[in-house]
């Protein structure tokens, strides 16, 4: 439709997660011949660069806003939700589905379990793979320590009630969990994805693990777990970094100076 009535053509790119097939195929036709294409992160736009071949003056960055807010029990629709007494938990928030590798957390919570018994952890999401995590829940002998709580609106009062956040994730556009863990106060324990090198930095604003390195994230998590100091002084920097994020007003003021660039474009290339 752009060419054939010759409009500059802009894509958005969230994430990889479900490029394959045909769809990476037609994503690998378009990508290097758009006008434009506005990616949500840095760690986008050097996999544009490099897998897609994307001109880098052709991309521009801009984070995906959130407004988000960590509703108290006191609030409108806040609530609060009972935890096991004495406990320490471990929450993570997302679509159950391979990308997410829930399993390296439950694989984790095993290791840690053994000498920390109190440990639990909550998962709050739905999706195809719910059956298969329940029976490797079974299989580690995990069934009182992990929670499954289905799909829920209203975030904040898992937020409120964990110790930690945990994402697993072998790949992600951003997470846009981790921001609102953040803004619940709650530090987080992250693989190498998404806003990971430019929200969340390691030992700084988190803790960042490589993908899939089981044996890191059960040290990551035990360190977490350990060390109140350490867990006080990362959701304070994660808290700082997310306030520090874009409004819905600058983020809009972006798209537009995007859009007036891709037409003043067009227009040279007419005249």
């Amino acid at each position: 439709m752009a060419k054939k009535y010759q409009l500059p053509l802009e894509i958005q790119v969230h994430g990889f997660e479900r490029f394959d097939g045909v769809r990476k195929m037609i994503a690998q036709f378009l990508l290097p011949r758009a006008d434009g294409v506005r990616v949500v992160s840095q760690r986008l736009k050097q996999s544009l660069i490099k897998d897609f071949k994307v001109a880098p003056e052709k991309i521009s960055v801009v984070p995906i806003f959130s407004e988000f807010k960590c509703l108290l029990p006191s609030e409108e629709h806040g609530r609060q939700i009972e935890r096991p007494v004495g406990s320490f938990i471990f929450l993570t928030v997302a679509r159950l589905v391979k990308v997410k590798r829930i399993e390296d957390q439950l694989d984790s919570l095993a290791e840690i379990k053994q000498t920390h018994p109190n440990v639990c952890l909550w998962i709050v999401g739905d999706g195809p793979e719910r059956q298969h995590l329940e029976r490797l829940v079974a299989n580690l002998d995990l069934q009182p320590e992990v929670k499954f709580w289905g799909r829920h609106d209203d975030l904040s009062a898992f937020y409120r009630s964990a110790d930690a956040f945990v994402l697993s994730s072998e790949s992600e556009g951003w997470g846009i969990t981790v921001i609102e863990a953040g803004t619940c106060g709650l530090p987080v324990v992250m693989t190498d994805v998404g806003c990971a090198g430019e929200i969340v930095i390691n030992n700084e604003s988190g803790l960042v693990v490589p993908v899939g390195d089981r044996a890191a994230l059960a040290g990551a998590m035990r360190l977490m777990l350990e060390d109140g100091d350490l867990r006080q002084r990362l959701a304070s920097g994660l808290k700082t970094a997310v306030a520090k994020m874009p409004t819905k007003g600058e983020v809009m003021k972006l798209y537009k100076e995007g859009w007036q660039r891709l037409v003043s474009i067009n227009k040279e290339a007419k005249s």
